[in-house]
């Protein structure tokens, strides 16, 4: 209950939008306005003692958290900044410090930053909502690859199959608000993306 509602009095429409548990067990989620209007959102860690931390705050839409294969970077978005960010990241603690812009996401389109993965390369991948396309991003944040999709509104990406090479991509059926695009008639459709050449990372099941 504490995770629903932001602590903000003057800000009561906020919702969580996006989480993920580190290979530690500790659970990650952040909070958005629910008009995608301000930034009156948080990040906060739920640890296995069901303790609560905010990690950072002042973001409009929470989106795409994921660690590298090492632990020693945690990515996350706010959507609406038209960045992907990177902190380092102590897997020991959970604490993520430095923030820093990772890649300024391609926004000439109407897309922008939604749920992420990171494949046991270390290269992130990125779901480009109201755009249509997938971008995986080297460490770098150079692009390694685009893949078109049949639909605009994608919001996330995730690995799985016996052997964490297929990349699942979902999809919204309707606008979360009118001022944003429709879709085909696929959309709300789950794919399912074989023959990359790429495995994924095992996400881990919250500690508590």
């Amino acid at each position: 209950v504490t995770l629903i509602h932001d602590p903000e009095p003057d800000k009561p429409m906020n919702r969580l939008n996006d989480g993920k548990v580190d290979r530690r067990g500790r659970f990650f989620a952040g909070s958005m306005d629910t008009m995608e209007e301000g930034p009156s959102g948080g990040l906060y860690r739920l640890d296995p003692d069901f303790s609560v931390t905010r990690i950072d705050s002042g973001i409009i839409c929470s989106n795409g958290p994921c660690w590298s294969p090492d632990d020693r970077t945690f990515y996350f978005a706010d959507t609406w900044t038209g960045e992907i960010w990177a902190y380092d990241y102590d897997i020991a603690t959970g604490v993520a410090t430095n923030r820093r812009t990772f890649v300024r996401v391609d926004t000439s389109r109407g897309g922008a930053a939604d749920g992420s993965t990171v494949d046991a390369e270390g290269y992130l991948w990125n779901a480009l909502v109201y755009d249509g396309r997938l971008i995986r991003y080297a460490p770098d944040g150079s692009i390694d690859r685009i893949i078109d999709m049949p639909v605009k509104k994608i919001t996330s990406v995730m690995f799985g199959g016996p052997k964490l090479d297929t990349l699942y991509v979902t999809s919204m059926a309707k606008p979360p608000l009118p001022r944003f695009p429709g879709d085909g008639v696929l959309r709300g459709s789950l794919f399912a993306i074989t023959g990359l050449g790429i495995k994924g990372v095992a996400e881990p099941r919250f500690g508590g």
